[in-house]
């Protein structure tokens, strides 16, 4: 029984592979899965984040405190279009910037899950994430 040309692998081997790459799946899916959900927060914040400078700008330079999105100036769409939010998902309400609440609630499919919000307050600086705080 003496094998002098051995070509490929046994099925032994072929198990104990599939069940490492099963193993290394296992516990990577998770990990991906959580960053993706870290990445929407944090475009959702960066958005708020640049309506608050807005307005913290209008302000500085004398203008009349926006009371909605509509009225900063110099907020255009393009500036707001990312891979999970768009210039419409963002909300501003408020008297000025020590006095507003700045929302953005996901509309698109991508966003898990859909309809989650973040809320960014002038007031206290309370920042939530679909009922998490953020920090």
């Amino acid at each position: 029984m003496n094998r002098k040309n051995k070509a490929g692998f046994t099925l032994v081997e072929l198990m104990v592979v599939a069940i490492i790459v099963a193993i290394l799946a296992a516990v990577a899916i998770p990990l991906m899965t959580g960053n993706k959900k870290k990445a929407q927060a944090t475009e959702a914040q960066a958005g708020c984040s640049t309506i608050k400078t807005m307005v913290r700008v209008m302000e500085a330079e004398g203008a009349t405190a926006p009371s909605v999105k509509g009225d900063i100036k110099g907020l255009v769409a393009g500036d707001f279009e990312g891979t999970y939010f768009t210039y419409g998902d963002y909300a501003y309400a408020g008297t000025g910037y020590s006095n507003s609440v700045i929302t953005v609630t996901s509309s698109k499919a991508s966003v898990s899950p859909v309809g989650s919000t973040l809320i960014m307050s002038n007031v206290n600086n309370v920042v939530t994430w679909g009922g998490t705080m953020l920090q």
